[in-house]
């Protein structure tokens, strides 16, 4: 179970639609605990939108049925961009 970032509501892991951590966090012994996920693109493009003004760089990573794929960390503001493009979608 997971709680979705943008609508603060309970899902199955099996609807893990992307997940979000600040770069700087990935060597940290708590890791887990820095992931923000997400149910849809809906309310991954809701919460970039909302962070677009910081600098600080983020790697996502998109969770689907053939496995998962991880993007290279960028700001929030360019993985918008991303996500709106068909590379992520």
């Amino acid at each position: 179970m997971f709680l979705c970032r943008q609508c603060m509501e309970q899902y199955e892991d099996s609807e893990l639609a992307y997940s979000l951590i600040l770069e700087s966090r990935l060597r940290h012994p708590a890791t887990e605990l820095f992931i923000y996920k997400f149910c849809s693109l809906s309310h991954l493009q809701e919460f970039l939108t909302q962070i677009n003004n910081q600098q600080q760089r983020y790697v996502l990573t998109k969770h689907g049925k053939n496995g998962d794929k991880q993007f290279a960390p960028d700001s929030p503001m360019d993985l918008l961009l991303l996500v709106g493009s068909s590379k992520a979608s």
